[in-house]
């Protein structure tokens, strides 16, 4: 017989019983024998082995049945039998325990590192317009009038910029309908960045900055380019997705409602990845050569925003849109790689033509 104790599924009652089998039956009595019990053993299921836990046996009548774990003979519930013993043999060996470990820490490596950014950007892309416009205007709503303030510029400045942004995107027909939106950001400086739905914000401390309009536009083309490729919606996703993944292993989603709330944060302070940066580097420079302008514009301007960031070359970091990887100088060098293609290709065709 094995000690176990019976609980009866109707109370908080436990009733020390001893068990015992006899062929496809399963039977416990009180020690006093005035009480006794029995059920088929193929009508009761039996809990995981885990050592230092009873097993559980559940019975039909939602009564169960504990016994220590040591104490359950192998061959009564044979159906586990391979199972169990898998999972005894696991848990009596360090190594195995800590080759499972091993294991457990690199499938969540890679679910943090390939699978939630794999799955983020396929979600961004099939993200509908109108929920990215209102998380873009709930995030510039509460943005301004603490990091964003009302602009500087004049009136004529303003409109000559916009002038100017909307004869560069009137053509590009790919991307969602776009605006400009300046701010003073003391507190940020000479930077600009791409709201999720459409808007480019752009800061007085940047625009005073630039040496002319080519230049602009090529901050402006960098911004389009994290548009055309949802860079803003996937980073979001990416962080959050890390977050939420988190929550689940430990039991705590629905502590992660916060996450929302932070975005505006996030718009600001986040670095995109170094992919990221270069792939709306590469849309800039292919837009401004379709528009007739030199990539080196692009050189100009981050050479304007080294300056109104003195010590960057050093130090980049802090500010997102020049210190994202790449480094500024291999931004550069990309750009005047691309410049020197764009030169080449107006050189050829000036040969041809003649």
């Amino acid at each position: 017989m094995v000690p176990a104790t019976y609980f009866d599924g109707r109370s908080t009652r436990a009733t020390p019983v001893s068990v015992w089998r006899e062929e496809a039956m399963l039977r416990w009595r009180t020690a006093d024998r005035l009480l006794e019990w029995q059920a088929p053993l193929q009508a009761i299921e039996p809990s995981a082995g885990v050592i230092g836990l009873p097993y559980t046996l559940r019975l039909v009548d939602g009564a169960h049945l504990q016994i220590e774990h040591d104490q359950l003979p192998d061959d009564w519930f044979p159906r586990h039998h391979r199972l169990e013993r898998l999972v005894d043999w696991l848990e009596r060996r360090w190594p195995a325990a800590l080759a499972g470990i091993a294991v457990i820490v690199v499938a969540l490596a890679g679910l943090f590192e390939f699978g939630v950014p794999w799955a983020a950007d396929r979600i961004a892309s099939h993200i509908p317009s109108s929920l990215e416009n209102a998380m873009g205007t709930r995030s510039l709503a509460a943005l301004e009038g603490h990091l964003l303030l009302p602009t500087t510029l004049t009136t004529r400045q303003q409109a000559h910029y916009q002038a100017v942004f909307q004869r560069f995107v009137q053509n590009m027909h790919d991307l969602p309908e776009v605006r400009l939106h300046f701010y003073k950001a003391p507190a940020i400086g000479a930077n600009a960045f791409a709201m999720p739905g459409g808007t480019v914000v752009f800061t007085d401390e940047l625009a005073k900055a630039l040496p002319d309009d080519e230049a602009f536009i090529a901050v402006i083309a960098h911004e389009l380019g994290h548009q055309a490729h949802h860079h803003m919606m996937r980073q979001v996703l990416r962080g959050s997705g890390v977050f939420i993944v988190a929550g689940m292993l430990m039991g705590d989603v629905t502590s992660l409602g916060g996450i929302t709330a932070g975005v505006p944060t996030f718009l600001i302070n986040a670095h995109y990845t170094r992919g990221f940066e270069s792939d709306a580097d590469r849309f800039a420079f292919d837009a401004l050569a379709r528009d007739g302008i030199d990539p080196v514009a692009f050189v100009h301007a981050m050479q304007a925003l080294q300056k109104a960031h003195p010590g960057l070359n050093e130090v980049e970091k802090d500010l997102r849109y020049v210190s994202s990887h790449p480094m500024t100088v291999e931004r550069i060098a990309q750009a005047n790689k691309a410049s020197q293609a764009f030169r080449a290709h107006a050189t050829g065709k000036t040969t041809a033509a003649r």
